[in-house]
């Protein structure tokens, strides 16, 4: 294991938070390849992630706070403070699914098509994801 890359003062950086960039990074990219193969507007793709970004973030917290209530009945802001670490996996890949489901209906988008054409995306961003989650121990 290898949580930390590098330590500079007070600012830590975190193996874990590198490879969860990398992966949404790597995701993005092949998803607007992607949509440029198939004739589909790429800006839809940087939206949807936007969301999906934002929604995974509050579902991997709000899990884990679910989960740690204890921890938070002294301190309930420090729910707030998701860069302190506490991220539950499947809380953010619930709420980035259903995100993603609100974004396709009210952009009208084919489901099918927007499923098949973000999954390896979705496969390859989770895969460094995990890998992250490895390096934290």
């Amino acid at each position: 294991m290898y949580p930390i890359l590098f330590k500079i003062g007070d600012f830590t950086l975190h193996t874990y938070g590198v490879l969860i960039a990398i992966g949404f990074l790597l995701a993005i990219a092949l998803g607007i390849k992607e949509a440029r193969r198939v004739g589909l507007d790429p800006n839809l793709i940087l939206d949807l992630s936007f969301y999906v970004l934002l929604a995974a973030l509050f579902g991997s917290r709000l899990f884990h706070v679910l989960g740690n209530l204890e921890e938070f009945r002294e301190n309930p802001l420090d729910a707030l403070k998701f860069w302190q670490g506490g991220l539950v996996y499947y809380g953010g890949v619930i709420f980035a699914f259903l995100v993603g489901i609100w974004y396709v209906r009210k952009q009208r988008l084919n489901f099918p098509q927007m499923a098949d054409l973000v999954a390896p995306s979705a496969a390859i961003g989770l895969a460094v994801g995990r890998l992250g989650c490895f390096s934290a121990g």
